[in-house]
């Protein structure tokens, strides 16, 4: 993590391909008070999708090219700052990132009382309207989903309206990306994850089908 100015702050999840499964790049988040521009630049092309697939059958022989990605609230890879399947699952990364409550059904207070009796409308036309109906870590709910041209995903997006401020940050978040093939679909969990690698304060994680890496 880097403070480039008092009021401003640099995270890069960084993929190393030894430890992620292939996959190469990184995601860069510049935080600021008014709003944070989140940048990833990744080479999918060269993913282990053989591993993937044996995890996950819906996603043989798919030519995926579209990833869900969220903020995710643990890491239990002791030493480790990626892994791969296993490694990325429910037990091991968590629920997304909701400490205002809008309660999407991978929330990490979605067993709490105040989230019982809520319907999530978490999309990018309500978000642009109203911050709070989405989970600070439903980052494809705010934007969409990546998408993948040729291996490459390379794209950026401004968050003006729900992004956690870097007193909030934890280092025990990870950024997981879920591939978008057969039967897996939005807020659903696939059985399958893939990783990336840590960066000195934050995890991220690539959720394919599914791979992780920690911050």
């Amino acid at each position: 993590m880097t403070t480039v100015s008092p009021a401003s702050t640099t995270v890069v999840y960084t993929f190393d391909p030894v430890t992620s499964g292939g996959v190469a790049g990184t995601i860069t988040t510049l935080v600021r008070a008014a709003s944070t521009v989140i940048s990833a630049d990744l080479d999918v092309a060269n993913a282990n999708w053989a591993a993937l697939n044996a995890a996950e059958i819906d996603c043989t022989n798919v030519d995926v090219t579209e990833y869900l990605w969220h903020i995710h609230t643990k890491w239990d890879n002791p030493g480790k700052v990626s892994e791969l399947t296993a490694g990325c699952s429910f037990a091991k990364t968590g629920n997304h990132l909701d400490p205002d409550f809008a309660c999407g059904p991978n929330s990490d207070h979605i067993e709490e009382l105040e989230c019982a009796d809520k319907t999530y409308g978490c999309n990018t036309t309500s978000y642009a309207e109203a911050p709070g109906v989405c989970e600070k870590g439903d980052l494809s709910g705010k934007f969409g989903t990546m998408k993948a041209v040729s291996g490459k995903i390379s794209e950026t997006w401004i968050d003006t309206g729900n992004y956690p401020t870097v007193a909030k940050h934890k280092d025990t978040w990870s950024i997981v990306l879920q591939a978008v093939c057969g039967t897996a679909i939005h807020h659903k969990r696939p059985q399958l994850e893939h990783v990336a690698y840590n960066l000195p304060m934050f995890k991220s994680s690539v959720e394919l089908l599914v791979l992780s890496a920690k911050l």
